[in-house]
């Protein structure tokens, strides 16, 4: 009896993501929104061409200005460079630490039950979801507990925006974080069907001693010609 419960709950399970994901579906094909929308690494689109990122770290309002290229035609890697730190060249440990950063790959995925339209008045369409936990590793725990949200203009199809929020408080390594928060704006390359991203701006307020400390990281991404 305890399996065939067991059995049950899984098939119900299972629908209820298949059916949240059908009504996102039905949503997007109501706009004609390509479902590349949902790929959670739209990021990733990048590397399929030549840019540079000009990346400002801000904390305590001092600013760090780091200066980065990729270029996708390199054959042997290192294709990314970092060109310099607050215009100058970057020490070793800044190096270390940028070539640290880009060596790492993710590839998270959807929890499908966890997707969700919160918003459609004709104007907007707004789908939130969370990661699949078992697809995040350990240095990105703390993703489980943020919410994802897709913001669709409706009239044009386009996707504008990606925002993320922390639902409870998180731990980042060995520090607490009370607020994380992310916003990626997208521009849509007409001649490849895909997007990439225009801006990035990532803040996170880290408690320690008692104290509040807010960092702000802003990418900004120029495809090269």
């Amino acid at each position: 009896m305890k399996r065939l419960l067991l059995a049950i709950m899984a098939v119900l399970l299972g629908y209820s993501a298949f059916a949240q994901k059908s009504l996102v579906l039905q949503a997007l094909k109501k706009y004609n929104v390509s479902e590349e929308v949902l790929n959670p690494n739209l990021k990733d689109n990048l590397e399929k061409y030549a840019h540079e990122v000009q990346r400002t770290v801000t904390v305590n309002d001092k600013d760090k200005v780091y200066i980065s290229t990729f270029d996708p035609n390199k054959q042997d890697p290192p294709q990314w460079t970092l060109v310099s730190v607050n215009g100058k060249n970057p020490s070793k440990g800044e190096q270390k630490a940028f070539d640290k950063e880009h060596n790492l790959k993710t590839n998270f995925k959807v929890d499908d039950n966890s997707y969700k339209v919160t918003k459609d008045d004709g104007n907007t369409l707004e789908i939130t979801y969370q990661y699949d936990p078992t697809t995040i590793d350990g240095d990105h725990g703390f993703f489980k507990d943020c919410l994802f949200t897709l913001h669709i203009n409706a009239k044009t199809g386009r996707l504008k925006k990606m925002t993320e929020v922390n639902l409870k408080d998180l731990r980042i390594k060995i520090l607490k974080a009370i607020k994380l928060t992310t916003e990626v704006t997208y521009q849509y390359i007409e001649k490849d069907k895909t997007y990439v991203p225009v801006n990035d701006r990532v803040e996170v307020v880290i408690k320690m001693l008692g104290n509040e400390m807010p960092m702000i990281t802003t990418d900004k991404y120029t495809l090269k010609p």
